[in-house]
């Protein structure tokens, strides 16, 4: 497993996620967790949702409309190519589900391109 801390946010800010959204910050914390135990993945909704619940003092209906939210703008103006690159069968014509999309993120934070992050453009041109 990758020890970088960071790398979550590096990874959300590679496709192109902007922090201004709500589910900026819902999606950093759960993939933080999942960055390191992968193994919740199975899990969310039954033990990292509540924690994040909590976290941030929200309903799970606002948890999963605002990742829901800042997924589908990631959709429209992010970077294309890594997410074509990522997410393949998904393409332009839809989105994953909040669930497809941390278990896909955590993948890429855990055998993605974050091994060295030492700089933005080293960051981007190795995801792509």
């Amino acid at each position: 497993m990758h020890s970088h801390s960071n790398a979550p946010a590096l990874a959300l800010r590679a496709i192109g996620m902007h922090p201004k959204y709500a589910g900026y910050g819902y999606s950093l914390a759960i993939l933080r967790i999942t960055h390191r135990h992968p193994e919740y993945i199975y899990r969310l909704p039954k033990m990292v949702y509540p924690r994040i619940m909590e976290l941030f003092g929200c309903t799970r209906s606002a948890l999963d409309r605002n990742i829901r939210f800042a997924i589908e703008r990631t959709w429209e103006n992010g970077n294309q190519a890594l997410l074509s690159q990522l997410f393949g069968a998904f393409g332009t014509n839809w989105t994953p589900t909040n669930i497809e999309f941390i278990s896909v993120m955590t993948d890429f934070i855990l055998h993605g391109s974050f091994e060295d992050p030492s700089s933005d453009e080293k960051l981007q041109a190795e995801a792509l």
